[in-house]
């Protein structure tokens, strides 16, 4: 898929709702920049009361910037509506930690133009940021991409095509394709790489609960969950850098990074369901054992002492540090 493509499904979503069509392409031709990538009605998980997975949409959203632009059309404007906006915009920024802007298409056209020309600011200005990475289609599905950046995050809304491109990220080498959900990480011995599809898939019921914090794994068939419990819970590893495996605003199913998770053995053996806990959104990458690699010069660490990334450049480590502010701490090795 080339980027007119990439770019002409996006503002094609837009089509049948007359306001967001004209802000949202307005936007994007002003913008006039084939480095930025926008994606229109973002799916976002947001929280609710059962603690099930429930997805929202976002009418604009740049992820190089985590940026979400919503269009307030007129039956958003009576007090019931107004009400609930504000809370589906909590959902979704507490979701993403991102910056939010509305943008009320009741106005004039020229409050209209107004508030579409400090959005275009906004974004020539992070542009100019250090940490700000050009839109390459090809290199955003490259497990290399991410092999060279040093971490992958799932803040960044990283899609990868197939299970052995999630695999490789981790340092894997697979050449060729492979025909299982994952495999045991060849560099960090507790944890197993895993495509799982959060849907009814045959007689497995795999579910992401509370803004993708938690996932449980579950047979239907009491024996077939039974025999693999016992087996994840004595015999695999407990961790699992997961990826989900669903449909993207390219419109075409992919494996979605979430980050790394443990066993919560106590809970798994209350219910009977394998359940996981989310300990990080972001992870260290690696070239494989094979490959000559390039020389490290830092390591980044949570405040739980897990690393996240390693860097082979000074520039990395200041992109890193931008993006990140003072999230996580920078070791050198000098």
């Amino acid at each position: 898929m080339s980027k007119y493509d990439y770019i002409k499904r996006q503002l094609a979503k837009t089509n049948k709702k007359n306001d967001e069509n004209y802000i949202i392409t307005r936007i994007w031709h002003l913008l006039d920049n084939y480095d930025i990538k926008i994606n229109t009605q973002q799916y976002v998980v947001r929280s609710n009361k059962n603690q099930r997975v429930e997805y929202g949409l976002i009418d604009l959203y740049f992820p190089q910037f985590n940026l979400a632009i919503e269009i307030d059309e007129a039956h958003h404007m009576n007090d019931i509506n107004q009400t609930l906006d504000e809370i589906r915009k909590n959902d979704i920024v507490n979701a993403l930690d991102c910056d939010f802007i509305r943008i009320d298409a009741t106005q004039s056209l020229e409050k209209i133009h107004e508030k579409i020309d400090q959005v275009i600011e906004k974004i020539n200005l992070l542009i100019k940021e250090q940490w700000f990475i050009p839109w390459d289609l090809e290199k955003e599905y490259d497990p290399n991409t991410y092999i060279e950046q040093g971490y992958i995050d799932a803040d960044d809304n990283v899609s990868l095509r197939l299970v052995a491109d999630c695999c490789n990220v981790f340092g894997a080498g697979y050449v060729h394709g492979i025909q299982k959900s994952g495999a045991p990480h060849k560099f960090e011995e507790d944890t197993d790489i895993k495509r799982l599809k959060f849907f009814p898939n045959e007689t497995w019921n795999t579910q992401l609960l509370e803004n993708e914090e938690i996932f449980i794994e579950y047979n239907t068939i009491p024996e077939e969950n039974e025999a693999y419990f016992q087996k994840r819970m004595y015999q695999l590893n407990q961790k699992i850098a997961l990826f989900a495996y669903a449909k993207t605003s390219s419109e075409r199913f992919e494996a979605i990074f979430k980050g790394l998770y443990v066993l919560n053995r106590e809970k798994s053996k209350d219910t009977g369901v394998l359940t996981y806990n989310r300990i990080s959104t972001i992870m260290p990458t690696y070239y494989p054992k094979d490959v000559k690699q390039p020389l490290r010069i830092a390591e980044a660490y949570n405040n739980d002492g897990y690393k996240v990334a390693h860097f082979y450049t000074e520039n990395q480590v200041r992109k890193f540090e931008g993006k990140y502010k003072k999230r996580y701490k920078i070791i050198s090795y000098s």
